[in-house]
């Protein structure tokens, strides 16, 4: 079986790769956590689905610089394995045109391996994180770049500790244009108001690209968001660590 894990700023996906599917788990990112407490964590998960293999390969992409180390004793220590750490330097199976190519993060290096695999080029992948990332492949199959704006949660986050009367809100209900209310002014602006940031980019990003450009979605906000952009032809949740998979599996020939 093969473990990947791809650390984010506020949640690490694990996932294992057996008989064809993965078995994938969203917990918190925790820069103090150790390795023997991943391990734990691990074959807890594991466990509780019911997954008693042997794990013969890791993969990580890791935004977190400080989780580096401890997953790589993880990986060490615990599994037997030399991880694979997804960096600009390796096999990609695109080019990198960004300045400086070290500065694209793994995870949208992951993403943009998998979207170009399974939907073709050119491509744009948006990835609903703690950020919001827009990342674009030509039809040559070359990253271009991307755009950066701030996720929903860390805008919803930002202001309700920059402001005194702005409360938390959660976004399980449906937003409405003309909120009337604080909580339902803060969906409409959070929640559309994102909404209309990333089908602008898109249209701006096509126009460059080709109309014909395919758009994918991932992330953990994903599925609420793809039905609200019309732009968005598919949400592939596991994305990411498909790029991972793929990756792997061309370092290990």
């Amino acid at each position: 079986m093969l473990l990947a894990i791809d650390v984010g700023n506020t949640h690490t996906v694990m996932g294992l790769y057996a008989n064809g599917r993965w078995h994938a788990w969203r917990v918190h990112t925790n820069p103090a956590r150790t390795e023997d407490e991943h391990y734990v964590l691990l074959r807890s998960l594991m466990e509780a689905e019911g997954l008693h293999g042997t794990i013969t390969g890791v993969a990580i992409s890791s935004v977190v610089p400080a989780l580096e180390p401890v997953l790589r004793q993880l990986a060490h220590r615990w599994l037997k394995c030399e991880p694979l750490f997804v960096s600009v330097e390796m096999d990609l199976g695109i080019t990198v045109a960004y300045d400086p190519p070290t500065a694209v993060g793994a995870d949208r290096l992951a993403n943009a391996v998998a979207g170009v695999a399974r939907f073709g080029k050119p491509l744009i992948v948006v990835d609903f994180g703690t950020a919001t990332t827009l990342d674009a492949v030509s039809r040559e199959g070359v990253y271009v770049g991307g755009a950066i704006l701030p996720g929903v949660e860390l805008m919803l986050e930002a202001l309700a500790g920059r402001t005194a009367r702005l409360p938390r809100i959660a976004l399980d209900e449906e937003p409405q244009a003309i909120g009337q209310s604080t909580p339902a002014s803060l969906r409409s602006g959070v929640v559309l108001g994102s909404v209309g940031a990333i089908e602008y980019l898109i249209g701006l990003f096509k126009q460059s690209l080709g109309t014909d450009t395919r758009v994918v979605a991932t992330g953990g906000l994903a599925p609420s968001f793809a039905k609200r952009c019309p732009s968005i032809e598919a949400v592939e949740p596991w994305l990411t660590l498909d790029g991972l998979r793929i990756l792997w599996e061309r370092a290990k020939g």
